[in-house]
């Protein structure tokens, strides 16, 4: 798969040395000894996971079509599961029946489906109620695979569409080439060099200190959006104006 024009791509070796000289644990052209990189791959896989974790650090969310299978409860999804993705979700932003009554095309109609959390589905008295339309769903982020509840337990096949949190591919080895999101870059290599401080008799300065906090700040602006504002006041206007303009001088909408 071509690599795309934004993003970067590099091995595991070129960040784990750039980490170490920049707490000078290296020198320039030097490279760490067959312990001390494998303490640092580890403390990058570590890294890695915790980003994955936080939702400011997620760079994306995909939206990926999936078959139902029918009297299935719950529905696996994640590496060789009933939904097989290569990793499973950690949330599930958004979910939709897709009807097409066996003929997939442009006259597909969607039925959003109601996102819903654990008390929600505690509180389920017949969780196994069957229709040929489910109208809720529960994830469970189960591991190593997640798990899909729809309530009611579909009977009809349809497909679903979900709308997955995108995140960072893990590292296996210390030659293996990972591609990255623009800012991200510095992101894991300053997070990566604080990170290493304490075990190799460092003290994180000010000045790294104040390029991881530039760097993780890029990326997480990138990633949160500002959440849609609503209101139920009566004088919210019904027109195709999105709000009404008030004049502070008068006191008077406008």
């Amino acid at each position: 798969m071509p690599t795309p024009a934004n993003s970067i791509t590099v091995t595991a070796q070129s960040v784990i040395v750039a980490a170490l000289q920049e707490i000078e644990a290296l020198s320039p052209g030097e490279q760490p000894s067959i312990e001390d990189s494998a303490w640092v791959l580890q403390k990058l896989q570590r890294l890695i996971d915790e980003y994955n974790a936080r939702e400011p650090m997620v760079y994306s969310v995909n939206f990926q079509v999936f078959t139902l299978p029918i009297d299935t409860q719950p529905i696996t999804i994640g590496p060789g599961a009933a939904f097989d993705i290569n990793q499973r979700p950690v949330s599930i932003e958004s979910a939709s029946l897709i009807l097409n009554n066996g003929t997939p095309g442009s006259n597909d109609v969607e039925v959003p489906l109601n996102i819903r959390d654990a008390d929600w589905w505690a509180g389920q008295a017949i969780k196994g109620l069957q229709s040929t339309l489910p109208t809720d769903l529960y994830y469970n982020p189960a591991w190593p695979d997640g798990q899909i509840y729809l309530w009611p337990v579909p009977t009809a096949v349809n497909q679903l569409r979900l709308q997955l949190r995108g995140v960072l591919g893990q590292i296996t080895s210390y030659s293996q080439s990972f591609s990255m999101p623009p800012a991200y870059w510095n992101a894991i290599l300053y997070r990566l060099a604080v990170s290493l401080c304490p075990s190799f008799g460092k003290q994180a300065g000010p000045d790294l200190l104040r390029e991881e906090a530039r760097a993780l700040k890029a990326v997480e602006g990138n990633n949160i959006s500002s959440p849609r504002l609503f209101s139920d006041s009566p004088s919210q206007s019904s027109t195709s104006r999105s709000r009404p303009d008030f004049n502070f001088l008068t006191g008077l909408s406008q």
